[in-house]
């Protein structure tokens, strides 16, 4: 199973794996604005435009950590077929 941790840099907040170093979310603050936002990344080796999701906007930053925690564990207990 995947295991994920934060870590803040500067004003924004990184949601990566921990077993590869890959930022799968990022969550912060809209600029001079307090709200908050979240987006999930889910390239699997590059990036896309189509592989940013936004998640939205909350009220704090405890929320939108939570909506990219939330999204990853639906994500890591659905499974896909190719």
């Amino acid at each position: 199973m995947n295991k994920y941790e934060w870590k803040s840099v500067s004003d924004k907040y990184y949601y990566y794996n921990v077993d590869t170093g890959k930022i799968v979310a990022t969550a912060g603050k809209v600029a001079l604005q307090e709200i908050f936002f979240s987006v999930t990344y889910t390239g699997n080796i590059t990036f896309r435009l189509d592989d940013e999701h936004h998640l939205g906007q909350y009220i704090s930053l405890e929320y939108a950590k939570r909506a990219a925690e939330t999204y990853w564990d639906i994500q890591n207990r659905t499974l896909l077929e190719q």
